[in-house]
Parts: C-alpha cells; structure tokens; sequence
C-alpha cells in the first residue's frame, strides 16, 4: 500500500459528483477546500460531494479547510478582461477596494501602501509579474513594470524583504472557521502564520464555537521560518507552502528550508505536507516533468507525511489522471531505500505509552507481521506510530468518526471505524471488510492512561483467522 498521503484541491475541474468519486477512487485521502476562492455555499456543496463519494467508497477521507490569512491581493476589475501589462508601462497601486482599469489597481492592503519604499520590488500572481517602487504618492504606491504580463482580478502580491503587521487569523479568516467548524471540516490549516500566536488565536476561536480540530500551520514567509521551532511546538501539523515562500525569500533556499522544517517536524511527531507546484505542468499537460517527478520523490524520501496538489487538481485538465500519476511516483518512491537519515518522532511521546509503541514496530519487523492493528479511541496511539515509521501499514481502529477523519493525514495510517470492543470484535471487522487478509499476522496495541487496568495495556501478535 501507498504510505505517504495525498491532498488534493476542489475546484472548477473537480466541483462534480462524478470527479469527487472518481478522485476518491483514485487514493485522495484528504481533499483541501481553499478559502481564498468561492462562498460558503460553494465549501458547502464540495463538502457534502466528499462525505457522500467516500460513504460509497467505505473509505475515511478528510477535508481540510484551508483560510485565506492575511494574503495581499490586488482588487477587482472593470470587466471581465485581464490587464495587459507590458514591460517600461507605469501602474498605480492604490489603497481601497474599487474596481481596477488600465494604470491603476487597488489593494485592500494599508500595511502594503504603508510598508513598502520606494525601490522596492513587487511581485504579483505568484511572480508572473514583477513591478518597481518608484514613489509613494499618499495611499498609492507609483510603480513601473519590469516583467510584464496578464493581471486578472484579485491576484496575490508580494513584497521581498517587508515585514507586513498583518497578523492570523483575519476577521474573515474567523467568519469562515466558524463556518467550517459547524459544517463538520476535520483539520483546519492557517495561512500565513508568523508565530505561535497567531495559532493561539486560532484556538480561541474554536474554543468560542464548541469544536476543536486539528490545527495545521502555513509556512510561507521568512519570519515564520524564522520562529519554526515555537510554531511547531503549538500546531498539530505543518505545511512547506512553497509558492508564496519561495517569492518571499531566495529561490534557492527554499528546498533547504524545506528539508529542514520536515526533520524539526518528524522530530516532534508532527504531519508535514509539501505542497505547491509539485505537478505543475499537469495543469496543462498530461504529463509531468521529470524535475516534477523527482521533487515529489524527494519529499517522500526526506519523510513526509503528505503531498499536496492545488490547481492542479482545482483548474486543471485532467485531476484524476494527476493523482493517479502522484500515486505511482509515490508508490515507486517508496519502494527505495531512504537516503535521509534523520530520526523520526525522536521527542514523540513519552511514558509507557511510547514503550508500548515501540515494542509493537519492533514486534513487526521481527515477525514478519504484515500489519499493526492501533485500538486508539482519541488517536493518539496511531498518531504516535505514525511518528515512529514503522514499515509496515498501521489500521487505526477507533469508533469516534471524527477521530478517524483526522487521522487521514497521517503518514502509513488507516483510519477504520470500528467497534473497538474485544480484540476478536476488531480482527473479525477487518477481516470482513477485507482490509486485512485470512491468515495474516499482525500486532495488536492498545494503550491506556491507567496502568491498574492490565487488559488495556498490551502488544500482541496473532495470525487472523
């Protein structure tokens, strides 16, 4: 089976019945649901194409919300058309929400009009289009186009080198998650973080609304890699969103970041998702490049949790066929041994319960086990053997569904939900469901707080029957 997880992104291209049950048959294991785009009636379509396309699937799949965070946007436009900037052409960046034409645009962005010098450069629509300050005029920012191109409606922008004050999450950022929170979303991630607070803040929230999920951190700009280890620390998960980080800080350090962000995450047990650009070109075209290839193997290689796919599975031509084409890179990916050394889960857990999970990796891989089989009613037992990589496939049995959707992101889990009764109750379910073969051996854990009760704190290894 594929260990490592995959994202993938709702949109247009896969806004259908058919695409959501089609992209679920094709091993999506957690579908991301982007803020930054439609309304609540839209997130609230897709969620129920999701939940209804892996009821009939009999799989755990998860949806992730994923909030906007103070993203710098340009505003909207007079007509439907795109800007036509060419290189040497001036434009005028001013502060409001009006409706842009030919020279001047607008930004809802004060700490954008106010930051900014002049001399300054601006990068717009992911780095499409680079601009130079050349004055600040009251709320406007004077600049000239250096790289030309087509400027649509509500595209990103970006600031090298500025510190924006915008913290998460925004006003709109709350609105949302207290949509997404009563809609039933299973793990939330934050855009733009740049410190524990801002994850703090997040936790507020939730804690105001009754329901708490998973809160997964957004690593795009350089003070939040500046402050990663306290980020670690107060997310459940992290996300190396490579685009916006990659406009934020030199090119060429971002793959280094990346690797360093995962090992400091498998250290503490925490999921990481790599995600941007992975299969770019499949946006496009019906295949990818052999660099996209070997960038999605690497992140396997280096130990993470989950890849992530955004346009192109939400626009692109073909989303299916782009996860199928995820997976086999995966799966072969896997197959290799691993040339990064670093230790997985190395401050995860502690106590009996890490002993416990310990013995059951070891258990497997002298037996020859073909599975461990996790009884974790809150997760953690699974989460912490997801820590551990063991290299075997672990079935996280709980009978909380909620439990189970978010142990989806998880490294080598399958979350089942199950009557988590006597130990027979659970070989017999996954037998019958055919998720694990007769005749298999596997090792059974469970692990309880109260060491007085015998009978819940145990390894066993078994042959089903």
């Amino acid at each position: 089976m594929r260990f490592t997880k995959i994202v993938a992104t709702l949109g247009p291209a896969s806004a259908s019945d058919r695409v959501v049950g089609d992209l679920v048959s094709a091993g999506v294991d957690v579908f991301r649901l982007n803020f930054s785009h439609g309304t609540h009636d839209d997130h609230r379509r897709l969620h129920g194409l999701v939940r209804e396309a892996a009821r009939r699937a009999g799989r755990v799949v998860a949806i992730l919300q994923d909030l906007s965070g103070p993203k710098v946007r340009t505003g909207p436009l007079a007509g439907c058309a795109p800007l036509a900037l060419a290189d040497g052409d001036p434009l005028r960046i001013a502060l409001g929400d009006f409706a842009g034409g030919p020279g001047r645009v607008s930004t809802t962005s004060a700490a954008l009009v106010r930051g900014v010098k002049p001399g300054g450069r601006l990068l717009l629509d992911d780095g499409r289009i680079e601009l130079v300050v050349k004055a600040v005029d009251g709320d406007e920012l004077v600049t000239e186009v250096v790289s030309g191109g087509a400027l649509g409606a509500h595209k990103g922008i970006n600031a090298p080198g500025v510190e924006l004050a915008a913290s998460a999450p925004t006003d709109t950022d709350v609105e949302d998650l207290r949509f997404g929170l009563a809609l039933g979303v299973d793990l939330v991630a934050q855009s733009f973080v740049q410190s524990a607070a801002d994850l703090g803040r997040v936790r507020d929230v939730m804690a105001g609304a009754g329901r708490a999920v998973p809160v997964i951190a957004k690593i795009e700009r350089p003070v939040a890699v500046a402050h990663i280890d306290e980020i670690l620390e107060a997310c459940d998960g992290v996300m190396v969103a490579r685009g916006d980080l990659g406009l934020e800080m030199p090119l060429e350090q971002v793959p280094r970041i990346q690797k360093e962000i995962t090992r400091r995450a498998r250290e503490l047990g925490r999921p990481v998702i790599v995600a941007t650009q992975v299969l770019e070109s499949m946006t496009v075209e019906p295949r990818p490049t052999r660099a996209e290839v070997s960038d999605a193997a690497h992140a396997v290689d280096t130990g993470a949790d989950a890849i992530m796919l955004a346009g192109e599975t939400a626009v692109g031509v073909s989303p299916v066929r782009t996860v199928r084409t995820l997976g086999a890179i995966i799966e072969d990916a896997e197959r290799g041994p691993s040339t990064d050394q670093a230790p997985f889960g190395r401050r995860a857990g502690a106590g009996h319960g890490r002993a416990l999970a310990e013995a059951a990796i070891a258990l497997a891989a002298t037996s020859g086990a073909g599975a461990i089989v996790a009884v974790t009613r809150g997760g953690k037992t699974a989460r912490l053997l997801a820590a551990l990589r063991p290299v075997v496939p672990v079935f996280a049995a709980t009978d909380d569904a909620e439990v189970a959707h978010e142990l989806a992101l998880y490294r080598g889990i399958v979350p089942v939900v199950a009557d988590v009764g006597p130990e027979d109750a659970v070989e017999r379910q996954l037998v019958e469901r055919g998720l694990i073969a007769h005749g298999t051996v596997v090792v059974f854990v469970n692990v309880h707080p109260d060491l007085a009760r015998p009978e819940a704190n145990f390894v066993n290894l078994l042959r089903l029957a």
